[in-house]
């Protein structure tokens, strides 16, 4: 046992207890048989939604106004009980806050969060600090031959001052983790990252979508290696198989998904088989929607909507949280019994309109899948008067590139059928939003705006 292993294990016993006994906790769920995972998450759910309804005036009014009441809470471990609870979303949780607080919220208990705004309305939320999060991703590391205790590279949105620092490298010691901010995507920034990560030999490096492609470009660029990588995890975007292939091409590691959110954290990840990502259901419910927020089968694409099944002092409750996706009924062959999901889909508002009112939204982040060594990057701009640009950055090294991007993009204009103009345009780059990719932009208002 190395010096950060031993320290790793010393304060899992003393000064963070609760957090190793959560990361103990989550090893042993991950192995549990899926009806006793299902009925854990059921029992968790309906615990929150109780405890919601007696603690909160919002959930308290909303409920009554659905017709629910406390003896129909009461059964809300039944599947087609809880199916009647209210679905929240983003303008709802903002405009009620207050009335979202429990009893329990104090400054001791809570940790703010703050979305990034991406979707042009950014949210303030209230985690829950007595429940630790890293626990979570340690789980999800270990699936990829990464432990708690090995160092760590972050690329993402970080505010940290001085003296924050220095505190987290004190409570880290002697492990060691290096964050680079990825607002600042310059190259001051990507050499100053390689430089901090030649120093601390990090075993993961993860980030958001686009501060990674631009550090791998970097890394590719000049010649720079990473041999001591053992995996690259990328959030903040759903991970295109473009994106995947560039990044296991430079890193020369496998490349996972994970799947977060500022409001609720942690939610599944990938394991080493790469097959979908395993939902953290003794944590995290998630459920698949459709447009009358009624659940889908497995395979179907719909809203993904989540229940934080710990946050008691702003419990997040069937909150949709603007993304589309789908659950899967396989079983996991890598052994772990967590349930899984496809690979999220992209926005809800990742949506084309024609002018006869159609919509496409289905697999527009697949486009280039057939072919996916050939684009490093992509994105579809609808403009307001409906006509369509795809922009790529085309891997001019793969022979046939443009070949196979330009039989994409004519399979596009087949799927509008001629309603609007799609234009191709390759691109040297694409703009990121505080190291973030839109990969759908639509100028077209939805027909009900008013």
């Amino acid at each position: 046992m190395d010096l950060a292993q031993a320290a790793f294990a010393l304060k899992s016993h003393t000064v963070r207890r609760r957090v190793g006994a959560l990361h103990a906790e989550l090893l042993a769920n991950q192995r549990l048989p899926r009806q006793q995972l299902d009925e854990l998450t059921a029992e968790r759910s309906a615990a929150i939604a109780t405890f919601a309804a007696r603690e909160t005036g919002f959930y308290r009014d909303l409920y009554a106004e659905h017709g629910l009441s406390p003896r129909d809470l009461a059964d809300l471990r039944d599947p087609a009980v809880w199916a009647r609870l209210p679905v929240v979303n983003r303008t709802v949780v903002k405009q009620n806050t207050g009335r979202m607080t429990t009893s329990e919220a104090s400054p001791r208990t809570t940790r703010p969060a703050l979305t990034g705004g991406s979707t042009g309305e950014p949210l303030k939320v209230l985690h829950d600090a007595r429940v630790p999060t890293l626990p979570l991703a340690w789980r999800m590391y270990g699936w990829w031959g990464v432990e708690p205790w090995d160092n760590l590279a972050r690329f993402a949105r970080w505010g940290f001052g001085r003296a924050d620092a220095v505190k987290r490298a004190a409570a880290w010691w002697p492990s060691r983790q290096v964050y680079a901010d990825a607002s600042k995507i310059e190259a001051d920034t990507l050499r100053a990252l390689h430089d901090q990560m030649v120093a601390t030999r990090p075993a993961l490096l993860e980030g958001y979508v686009g501060a990674l492609v631009e550090f791998a470009d970097h890394v590719d660029a000049h010649g720079l290696q990473v041999p001591w990588l053992r995996a690259v995890a990328t959030t903040a975007a759903p991970l295109t198989e473009e994106v995947r292939t560039r990044l296991e091409q430079v890193f020369r590691v496998p490349v996972y998904d994970e799947y977060r959110g500022s409001e609720l954290g942690w939610m599944a990840g990938e394991c080493s088989q790469q097959q979908g990502l395993h939902v953290f259901s003794d944590m995290r419910r998630i459920e698949v929607l459709d447009a009358d927020d009624q659940p889908v089968p497995p395979g179907v694409v719909g809203d993904i909507v989540v229940t934080d099944l710990t946050n008691r002092v702003q419990p997040l409750i069937r909150y949709r949280l603007g993304d589309r996706g789908a659950l899967t009924a396989d079983l996991c062959p890598c052994g772990v019994t967590l349930p899984v999901m496809a690979k999220p889909e992209g926005r809800t508002t990742d949506v084309l309109r024609l002018p006869s009112g159609a919509a496409l939204n289905h697999r527009l982040m697949a486009m280039f899948s057939q072919h996916s060594s050939s684009v490093k990057l992509f994105q579809i701009h609808q403009q307001a008067d409906y006509s369509i640009v795809v922009r790529v950055v085309a891997d001019e090294t793969v022979p046939d590139a443009r070949t196979h991007i330009e039989e994409a993009v004519q399979t596009l204009r087949q799927r509008v059928a001629g309603e609007a103009p799609v234009r191709l345009e390759y691109v040297g780059s694409l703009p990121y939003t505080r190291g973030k990719i839109k990969y759908v932009i639509s100028d077209v208002a939805p027909a009900d705006a008013s």
